[in-house]
C-alpha cells in the first residue's frame, strides 16, 4: 500500500468541511450576517486547492515510467469516449441539445478516474 502524502490528505479534508459549511450557510442558516464572505472564502479556498490536486497529479505523472503514462492516456481516452457516448445518447433520447462544452464533464470525470490516485501518492515504490 502506497502513503499518502499527509499535506494532499489534509486539504482535501479541508475542501469537504469547507463545502460543508457553504451548503449549511446557503441552506439552512442565511440570516447569518458574514454567509457571503464565508460562501466566497470556502469557493476560493475550493478552487485553490482543485488547482492544487491538478499540479500534483501532473507532477507526479511526469515521475512515471513511459509505458505506465501510456497505460493511462490509454484509460483516459477509453473512460473519455465511453462517458461522451453515454451522454451523447442520453442527450438524444431526452431531446436535449449536444454542445461541445458539456464533454468537459465526460473529460473531468475521465481524467479523475485515470489520474486520482497519484493526488495522494508521497513515494514511488520500485
Amino acid at each position: 500500500m502506497k502513503k499518502a502524502n499527509r499535506l494532499s490528505v489534509l486539504l482535501f479534508s479541508f475542501t469537504l468541511l469547507s463545502l460543508g459549511v457553504m451548503a449549511y450557510l446557503m441552506y439552512w442558516n442565511d440570516t447569518y450576517l458574514y454567509a457571503p464572505v464565508v460562501i466566497i472564502g470556502c469557493l476560493a479556498y475550493f478552487f485553490l486547492s482543485i488547482l492544487y490536486f491538478i499540479l500534483m497529479a501532473v507532477w507526479n505523472t511526469r515521475k512515471l515510467h513511459k509505458h505506465e503514462r501510456k497505460e493511462r492516456i490509454g484509460v483516459l481516452i477509453k473512460y473519455f469516449a465511453g462517458l461522451s457516448a453515454i451522454h451523447m445518447l442520453v442527450s438524444l433520447l431526452t431531446s436535449s441539445s449536444i454542445d461541445g462544452y458539456q464533454l468537459f464533464t465526460s473529460f473531468g470525470l475521465a481524467a479523475g478516474i485515470a489520474f486520482s490516485d497519484l493526488i495522494f501518492q508521497k513515494r514511488r515504490s520500485f
